[in-house]
Order: C-alpha cells, then structure tokens, then sequence
C-alpha cells in the first residue's frame, strides 16, 4: 500500500499537470530538486529545504548519491564531541545516514522518528549518523541538548560527500545495509509510515 508520502506525491503531481504549473508546484521551495526515493532514478521529494540565506554552510556542491547497491566505503569520522569513529566501523550494522540542519523546519519534525527508532532497534543492529551542515558544532550541540538526542552527529565533510554525494535538498537520508551497500535514499520529510517501513532493512 502506497505511504502518505507517496500519495500526497502522486495528488501534486496530478494538480501540477491539470494547472500546467509542472514541477514548481510540487516543490515551491527548491524547484529543480534533484533525490532519489527507493530506487537509483532521482525524484525530488515536495518537502526538502534549501539553505535560507544568510545562514553558512560548508561550500560543497550538489553531487548526485551512488547508485542503489553500490558499496559505501564510509570514512573516518569525528563526532562533534570529539569521538572518532574509524572507516568502516559501522560494516555488518544497518546504518542510516540523514544530513540535516538545525534551521531546517523537516529535519525537527523527521528527527525525533529517527531518534526513536534507533533507540529501540539498536540492540538489533541499527545505527544512525546524523550529518550536520550547520557551520558552528556549538549550535548544533545546544540543538542536541534541547531534544535530548543521542544518536552521533558529525558535519558534513569533504570525505563523506565523495562516499554518500550530496543531493539538493534538506533532509536526506540514506540506507546502508549490513554489507555496506547503499539501498535507499530519502529527499525529503518522511512521515511516521516511511520511517517503519526502514525496519525492513534490519
């Protein structure tokens, strides 16, 4: 059965077509879009939000994510807290990569579904990253306080976007199974459904 997501897709693209308004009505805040949702074919999702301007962001351009099934390699990472985590440490693990901002109004209502499904498939091997493009690591650990998240965040870097890419658009999220092959990838907010149909993947 189609998600929430999905169908509240296929209405707009029905409204889009009949007024002639294509594409820019379904997503009237990052026309052009470029994402990928369950498949390797890219489709932008009507919920994904550009950078607000005059807000930083690390200087990395648009680059479109691995095709589904490639093998991610992921790198050295170092948390915001100073942990590292070495390359390749989440292999044999799910892992659920989602880059986000704090300014980002999808990412607050995508966040706490995250939060909690990690929290309570950990124990079966699900891990989450989140991957920040806010430039400041202070802003980002008051946001982590304020919502008491624990799941490990990092920004967005250089190593990460050549692994993952790093489509247009905010939030994204992308699946990694056991075996370090990507599986799916998310522009976009997704709904409560769309998050518990990630557990397939565990």
């Amino acid at each position: 059965m189609p998600t929430r997501r999905k169908l509240l897709q296929a209405g707009a693209v029905a409204v889009g077509a009949v007024s002639g308004s294509g594409t820019s009505l379904l997503w009237p805040r990052e026309a052009g879009a470029q994402g990928a949702s369950q498949s390797a074919s890219p489709s932008p999702s009507q919920n994904a939000s550009p950078s607000p301007s005059g807000i930083a962001s690390p200087r990395l351009p648009d680059r479109s994510p691995p095709a589904i099934g490639a093998l991610i390699n992921t790198p050295r990472t170092t948390l915001i807290d100073g942990t590292v985590i070495e390359a390749n440490a989440f292999r044999g693990k799910v892992l659920l990569v989602q880059l986000w901002a704090t300014w980002c109004p999808f990412c607050r209502k995508q966040n706490p579904l995250l939060d909690k499904l990690w929290r309570s498939r950990r124990s079966d091997g699900l891990e989450l990253l989140g991957l920040s493009i806010d430039e400041k690591p202070d802003v980002i650990k008051r946001y982590l306080a304020e919502y008491d998240y624990r799941f490990p965040v990092a920004r967005l870097d250089a190593a990460w976007w050549a692994a993952i890419g790093r489509p247009r658009g905010l939030p994204i999220l992308w699946v990694i199974d056991r075996e370090s092959r990507l599986k799916q990838v998310e522009i976009g907010e997704m709904f409560p459904d769309d998050i518990e149909l990630l557990e397939r993947w565990i």
